[in-house]
């Protein structure tokens, strides 16, 4: 069976699933989630996370390859090329979009719109979820629970989370502004990430989340999400606040 989310995405965008994989990436590679030099987790890792086919995985590289974000090479790892140099000459080569927009907007309303959004969320997707989508998200679960120690792998696995959630409280509205507002600070959480104990302090954030959802709690699901959003926006706050 094919994975709802891309399905959904699929009809949206009339893309394929490399096509989507390849902007996911692309997105995190522009937004500094993934930063010069990261390594890329293997094949079969991204294929497991993204749950699509090692082929999928390898298009999507190609895409990404052609537009020199990343360099693979047969038996090494693949590694971003995010200097400011390629970043300016990508950015260049594509239409004038809107993807940077959030990051306009300070902190305090960021989180305030995400708030309203994403509580919404999780009390439509606990009404709606299927034991297939809890099955996935406890697999992501899993994975992020070996995790701690690896900042990059473990904020691909959130984005997917969180996504994954959006996805099954089925509306589109709702989805695209999460996907935006989720897009805020990137950077900024990459830093927060390496800080010790924040990376286990978030998946038990999300294991409560899930636990709201396998009950079908609606109530339970958005108290667990507003207590993650709370962290999330904490965390991010003063981290900005020490950059300064």
């Amino acid at each position: 069976m094919d994975n709802p989310a891309f399905a959904f995405e699929k009809a949206l965008k009339n893309k394929t699933k490399k096509d989507i994989l390849a902007d996911k990436l692309i997105e995190m590679i522009q937004t500094g989630l993934l930063r010069d030099g990261d390594v890329l987790p293997s094949e079969r890792e991204l294929a497991q996370l993204f749950e699509v086919s090692r082929e999928t995985v390898r298009g999507a590289l190609s895409q990404i390859t052609a537009y020199g974000l990343i360099s693979v090479s047969h038996g090494s790892k693949t590694r971003i090329r995010a200097s400011d140099e390629v970043l300016a000459r990508f950015r260049s080569a594509q239409p004038v979009g809107s993807d940077d927009e959030v990051n306009r907007f300070d902190v305090d309303s960021v989180f305030e719109s995400r708030i309203v959004v994403e509580a919404a969320i999780a009390r439509r997707a606990a009404m709606r979820i299927d034991a297939e989508g809890i099955a996935k998200l406890e697999r992501l679960l899993d994975a992020q629970s070996k995790l701690f120690a690896s900042p990059v792998h473990f904020q691909l696995s959130d984005q997917n989370f969180h996504k994954l959630i959006s996805e099954y409280a089925g509306n589109e509205i709702l989805l695209r502004y999460a996907e935006e507002l989720y897009a805020y600070g990137l950077n900024i959480r990459r830093q927060v990430m390496v800080e010790e104990g924040a990376i286990e302090r978030s998946y038990h954030e999300h294991r409560h989340i899930v636990e709201a959802l396998k009950r079908g709690d609606p109530d339970a699901a958005e108290r667990a999400m507003l207590a993650h959003l709370d962290s999330v926006y904490r965390t991010t706050k003063a981290k900005l606040r020490a950059e300064r």
